[in-house]
């Protein structure tokens, strides 16, 4: 018989921990002391079966053991019976398997308390999954006659003799279902804990289900995403209109609406607040769940929005200094928002660093990490107001440039949001300057197209164009200057006799023809004025000077990398983006789409605790430059009126760029014709 003050060789992978067990030590407590947390909700009573592991046997000779499955205490019949119930007869529940000598064991992804999931972007990178909210199975001993602890008093004592946890508070809902739980489930409860330290909620036997929310909220669009807090699998997604555009569609026009009314700010803080509530009922609905299975939230925005979400004017964004009414991480209950999930939930808010770089750009930070990189890496997120980041190895410098809503379709006379029928890429042909477009939601070129009462149903495009959105507008006008039909300067080419040009004698001016009007939803010429493409210049100045500005802080002449996170920067074509000069010249393979990375930080921060601890230093240590006053940032804005540029050089685009430097001889009379209606 075996002396139970035996010692035995314990292998865990993948991790590779290793170390001597006690004889008849449970796999799960061993693992445990080893540093190896196995998933266990039920706290080893063979209830919630997530522990389960795999015995590998043979004979390890590298690791200098051999392993068996006889090892191991036998299955009992309750144990041999759930296994063959979830269809994993040759597994064993670590809470149940007691280990007699040396073993080697693989503790599968989903049995692991630390899971990993990976996400794409630049590149592949594991996050680990660490929540703030887990739940635990506690039995709590029946109150007696002459006892006064209390049943909280007993729950405490039951969590800290089963789990090890005390010093915890308790939400007043949870205190409110505390009895009844206790009754219904017989003494057995599940106890939701939030930092292991706050109970948020207590339900009756074993019931798991914990789930978390993280959103994106921009000043255009909302995106939420809806994860299991356990496995840390994304479980749904959706995205709104944030209705706070009906009020304005930039930043300022929604401060001065807040200083403008009396109820403004009411207004937009009910508004938000009602769009993030049908998030969070849509996102449960596709997954099936409860919206009170929603334990914790997530939020990451700019500043101004993430002051609206919180009830605080953002008055004192409107002017310098700028400031914050708070800077710092912060944790609120959902409920004091007007939320409507678990009613102990809480809502965590990103740090953000300064007055115009808010949480969503901490959180494309945290998910990218530039600065980790031994690159000079230029980050930009592009939206109503771009947040741009330069970095290398160890240093980050930030700026907010306000470009506007152009890029979104805003201040576009033909310009709608990214949604079927608006025009996302365009080509023109640069002998007739006739333009080809697609659109969303129909795979053909406008070329390819059949249209007309006579061409039967299948031939025809599902949606003809009833706009142009953001990867549209940028495209047009790059496809404009590549053509020779724009000048560097913005005008249309008065020496261009393309039919697509159509000049008004009375404006001087021209308006291009992008779609002719059996291509258009509303049968009407869909154009592209000179004000559009001014428009454009306004917005591309922006976002241009804003990156030239720090290049000039940090002392580089060039960018490495550039990373476009965001719905924009996933739609927009390199190319295009670097002949209107929107960014600094770069490697167009090195300039990366990386989605909404903003989305994918909020994610980040939901799944892991620590990664709050990460955004927090993030928020700390980058150097912000303020654009509205740096005395250079008119300077760069003028010369980046220019397409691409005043000044900079473009080497990536030789070849690709015409030469419109030398003025033709005919071009002042031409202009001169064509403006009073005169045709060559």
């Amino acid at each position: 018989m075996k002396n139970d003050s035996a010692l035995h060789t314990l292998i865990l992978m993948p991790s590779g921990r290793r170390g001597q067990v006690p004889h008849g030590i449970t796999v799960l407590e061993a693992a445990r002391q080893l540093g190896v947390e196995i998933e266990s909700i039920c706290g080893g009573r063979q209830t919630c079966q997530k522990c389960r592991v795999r015995v590998e046997n043979g004979r390890f000779d590298k690791a200098g053991i051999h392993s068996s499955e006889d090892h191991l205490s036998p299955r009992d019949e309750k144990e041999i019976k759930l296994l063959n119930k979830l269809g994993t007869p040759e597994l064993r529940l670590s809470c149940n398997a007691r280990i007699l000598g040396d073993v080697l064991i693989t503790v599968p992804e989903e049995s692991r308390a630390h899971k990993q999931i990976i996400r794409k972007s630049a590149g592949e990178r594991a996050i680990e999954v660490e929540p703030v909210v887990r739940q635990v199975y506690v039995e709590v001993a029946e109150a007696r006659l002459g006892e006064h602890r209390g049943d909280w008093g007993r729950l405490q004592d039951a969590l800290a003799e089963q789990w090890g946890l005390s010093g915890l508070s308790i939400d007043i809902h949870a205190l409110r279902r505390l009895q009844p739980a206790l009754r219904d489930g017989k003494q057995a409860v599940t106890v939701t804990l939030w930092q292991e330290q706050h109970v948020l909620d207590i339900r009756p036997g074993y019931q798991e289900g914990a789930f978390g929310l993280a959103v994106d909220v921009g000043s255009t669009t909302l995106a939420a995403y809806l994860c299991d807090l356990r496995t840390g699998e994304l479980l749904a997604s959706a995205s709104a209109m944030n209705p706070q555009v009906s009020y304005g569609e930039d930043l300022m026009s929604r401060i001065s609406f807040v200083t403008s009314r009396r109820d403004g700010l009411d207004v937009l803080h009910k508004a938000v607040i009602e769009a993030l509530n049908r998030l969070a009922a849509e996102t449960a609905r596709q997954a099936g769940i409860r919206r009170d299975q929603i334990y914790e939230a997530v939020l990451v925005g700019n500043t101004t929005m993430t002051h609206i979400l919180l009830g605080i004017s953002p008055e004192s964004l409107g002017g310098a200094p700028f400031a914050l009414a708070h800077r710092e991480a912060m944790d609120v209950k959902a409920r004091d928002l007007g939320l409507r999930l678990h009613p102990a939930a809480n809502v965590h808010i990103l740090p953000s660093e300064a007055g115009h770089v808010g949480a969503d750009n901490v959180a494309v930070l945290l998910a990218e990490q530039p600065h980790t990189r031994p690159e000079i890496i230029l980050t930009v997120d592009v939206g109503t107001n771009a947040e741009i980041v330069l970095s290398g190895p160890g240093w980050m410098f930030s700026a907010s440039s306000p470009t506007g809503p152009a890029f979104e379709g805003g201040q576009i006379s033909a310009g709608m949001r990214a949604a079927p029928g608006a025009i996302e890429r365009v080509r023109i042909d640069p002998q007739t300057g006739l333009a080809r477009f697609r659109v969303i939601g129909e795979e053909r070129w406008s070329n390819e197209w059949a249209v007309g009462a006579d061409v039967p149903p299948e031939r025809q495009p599902r949606h003809l164009a009833s706009g142009i959105c953001g990867s549209g507008i940028i495209e047009v006008v790059a496809e404009l200057l590549l053509a020779g039909l724009l000048l560097p300067d913005g005008r249309f080419n008065p020496d261009s006799t393309s039919p697509a040009l159509r000049w008004d004698a009375r404006r001087r001016k021209a308006d291009y023809l992008l779609a002719p009007a059996e291509l258009s939803a509303n049968g009407k010429p869909l154009l592209v004025t000179q004000e559009d493409i001014r428009n454009i210049q306004l917005a591309k100045a922006a976002l241009y000077a804003g990156a030239k500005l720090l290049m000039l802080r940090a002392g580089v002449a060039s960018v490495d990398r550039i990373l476009l996170a965001g719905a924009f920067g996933s739609y927009i074509d390199p190319t295009h983006a670097l002949v209107l000069g929107l960014i600094p010249d770069c490697s167009l393979e090195r300039i990366h789409a990386v989605g909404n990375a903003a989305g994918d930080g909020a994610r980040i921060a939901l799944l892991n605790r620590s990664q709050r601890a990460a955004a927090s230093q993030i928020a700390r240590s980058v150097r912000y430059i303020e654009t509205a006053v740096d005395p250079d940032f008119q300077e760069q804005f003028v010369l980046a009126m220019h397409l691409p540029h005043k000044r900079d050089p473009f080497p990536h685009l030789e070849g690709i760029l015409p030469d419109l430097s030398a003025a033709p001889p005919r071009r002042r009379q031409t202009r001169r014709n064509k403006a009073r209606g005169i045709t060559q």
